[in-house]
């Protein structure tokens, strides 16, 4: 029983340390507007700021074109950097699960030293990438090697 708990409360660790820092990525790329718009509909998300609310708003209307997609990082969206983490300091997660990073006292921390130094973001970025490249690595004995990825 005791090896099952440990197990268990690393495998929770694991995950939400990955996640916490994966989370980062969002630096980059962009999201359809349904995968956000209960954040910005009456009532609004009162972890939103206001401004960014508006503007959010004006680009997904209701009943918006499904192919309209919007920068998850609005300030710097071509650029891997720490700005995410600022953005999440002033209220401008798209996401409810990037904002509540900042909410939570728990990880509110976290995020201040990534927004504060970009250094230590990347660092800590390299080093969760580097793990979770470990997890579960197929060799020709447990798996199939390709050497065309394109190709299943």
């Amino acid at each position: 029983m005791h090896t099952f708990v440990v197990f268990t409360f690393c495998s929770l660790y694991e995950r939400a340390y990955f996640f916490f820092h994966f989370t980062g990525a969002h630096t980059l790329g962009f999201s359809h507007c349904d995968r956000f718009s209960n954040r910005i509909q009456t009532p609004v998300d009162p972890t939103l700021n206001k401004q960014y609310a508006a503007q959010l708003q004006q680009m997904c209307p209701r009943n918006v074109d499904p192919r309209i997609a919007i920068n998850m990082d609005p300030t710097t969206p071509r650029t891997f950097d720490n700005v995410y983490y600022k953005n999440l300091q002033q209220g401008k997660g798209l996401f409810t699960s990037d904002q509540i990073l900042f909410t939570d006292t728990r990880s509110r921390n976290t995020v201040n030293s990534f927004a504060t130094n970009g250094n230590v973001f990347n660092a800590n970025f390299i080093t969760a990438m580097t793990k979770l490249g470990r997890i579960g690595v197929k060799n020709a004995r447990n798996g199939k090697i390709r050497t065309d990825c394109s190709v299943l």
